[in-house]
């Protein structure tokens, strides 16, 4: 069986949209491995220049369909976005059709995808890691896997299920014996099968936690607008955390809920620098006053150069005064600094409302401070960093200078995407972070979702959309460490030597049986 010349780049493009149809928020995530295997069939059919046109073909549309929500800044925006994250997908084209007719090609695919998936989190300008295969499996068996081989290893599960698969329908297209069509078939339901129930079994860890527990309030401020307009106003963001933080407290006077040890507000609830600016500096202060707890507080922090900011997390004790802070280490490139910005902006003028340039925080994000009147590491990630596995496991484990956190927190300002698609997958990615981790995570935001997630991904709380809301949530301190966490860099490690291992074994396999054969 064959298919046409010119259907082959329909069915990769329709490939590509049906794998970006498994992430959030459509989470069509039964169409991922049936997707993939269809490209993989139809690249296996081609020349290895082809197989790259086409593997760019699949991973353009499935970025133009999985992360549609960067279009809030303009089509072309996304267009370019689509276009450069095609390259990791052409290069698996290019791999699988290039050792098409060896053993090998199954193993050398799997092993291009992962090592494309790790390198694309990371390069360049730090990288865009929200595609991971993993990221579609939230609420599947398949998320018991997560504390056990983390993202990683999950993304080498449903890699290998779409190779497993595309091996399948090849050799049924080309095998007519009966016996050898039933047990192909045979064979993939009972791996899938069996992979389905260890997922679940995962599920059952659950490492107990300490002993103690803290209460945390979170607010959610709302603002105004959307897009590069969303914040209002100047003091908009301050003025509405501020008065939520007011309500806050009085459904705690009133019994409504119990006193938080310490509140959270999210990234940029404050859009400028209380230390320069007076107005803001007693915003905050009047807050501390009238809920009489400390604030995590999220700002703009000028410096540390000329014409430099960082997106900062300060913690303010009860006295007003602030403890610790930590500064955000993972910017987003032409979101909040552009590379080659004396070079770029004389091309692209818009780039110029970036503004002046963020400098990443080089120290973990674990605040050693004072919570009702014990030492505690509260550990803080801000938006993005979410994606990022290292700034993540950094928090959990600690380094040389700090503990790991005994609670995690996360301060976002997602306000630019309000009512796209970016919000929901934001979600999964805190879902996945807390079951890897099993740690519970609180969230606050400035105007969705803020809320509580809990060990096993569930989603305890969430705000509803464009509105002000503060809830208090009690939470037990944890210090065991998953092995997700532990054994993270030896699992990205083994997902793409392992694959490679296997084309070995292959190849020696087919030399010998070819050398036989000459005997």
């Amino acid at each position: 069986m064959t298919v046409r010349s010119w259907g082959r780049p329909v069915l990769c493009l329709m490939a590509g949209i049906s794998v970006g149809l498994g992430f959030a928020p459509t989470d069509l995530w039964w169409l991922v491995v049936p997707g993939i295997a269809v490209f993989l069939v139809v690249v296996k059919e081609t020349r290895p220049k082809i197989g790259l046109v086409y593997g760019y073909l699949f991973g353009f549309a499935l970025a133009m369909t999985a992360f549609r929500w960067t279009s809030v800044l303009g089509l072309p925006v996304l267009a370019v976005f689509a276009a450069w994250l095609a390259i990791w997908y052409a290069l698996v084209g290019l791999v699988v059709a290039a050792s098409r007719n060896t053993a090998m090609w199954g193993f050398l695919g799997v092993a291009t995808w992962m090592a494309g998936e790790w390198l694309g989190a990371r390069f360049p300008f730090g990288g865009f890691g929200w595609g991971r295969l993993a990221y579609t499996t939230v609420g599947t068996p398949l998320d018991g896997f997560f504390p056990l081989i983390s993202a990683t290893g999950v993304s080498l599960i449903i890699i290998s299920t779409a190779f497993l698969l595309a091996w399948a329908v090849s050799t049924l297209l080309k095998t007519a014996g009966v016996s050898r069509n039933l047990i192909v078939p045979s064979v993939c339901f009972g791996v899938a099968l069996l992979v389905g129930l260890a997922g679940l079994l995962g599920r059952t860890y659950d490492p107990a936690p300490d002993s103690s527990e803290v209460t945390i309030g979170v607010v959610q401020g709302n603002v105004p607008g959307m897009g590069i307009s969303a914040i209002g106003s100047a003091y908009t963001m301050d003025h509405n955390h501020l008065s939520e933080t007011i309500l806050l407290a009085a459904k705690v006077n009133t019994g409504q809920v119990p006193a938080p040890d310490f509140i959270v507000w999210p990234e940029n609830s404050t859009a400028t620098d209380p230390f320069v600016y007076p107005r803001t500096a007693q915003i905050i202060d009047l807050a501390v006053d009238i809920i009489q707890t400390p604030i995590l507080v999220g700002t703009i922090s000028h410096g540390p150069g000329i014409d430099e900011r960082q997106t900062t997390a300060l913690w303010y004790d009860q006295s007003g005064e602030v403890a610790a802070s930590y500064h955000k280490r993972n910017l987003v490139p032409f979101g909040e600094w552009v590379p080659f910005k004396s070079v770029l902006v004389k091309v692209v003028p818009i780039l110029e409302y970036v503004g002046a340039q963020s400098v990443p925080g080089t120290t973990v994000g674990v605040l050693n401070v004072e919570v009702a009147n014990t030492p505690r590491a509260v550990g803080v990630l801000i938006c993005f960093e979410l994606a990022y596995d290292s700034t993540f496991d950094d928090v959990i484990l600690g380094d040389q200078t700090t503990t790991g956190a005994h609670v995690v927190v996360v301060q976002t300002s997602n306000a630019m995407f309000t009512g796209s698609t970016q919000m929901a997958q934001q979600d999964r990615i805190t879902r996945v972070r807390a079951m890897e981790s099993r740690r519970e995570i609180l969230i606050a935001t400035t105007n969705s979702l803020a809320g509580l997630v809990d060990t096993h991904g569930r989603v305890v709380y969430a705000a509803e959309l464009r509105t002000s809301d503060s809830q208090v949530f009690t939470v037990p301190t944890r210090t065991q460490v998953t092995p997700a966490v532990v054994y993270r860099t030896w699992l990205d490690l083994g997902a793409v030597l392992l694959p490679l291992l296997g084309a070995g074994i292959a190849f020696t396999i087919g030399r010998k049986k070819t050398g036989e054969s000459h005997v």
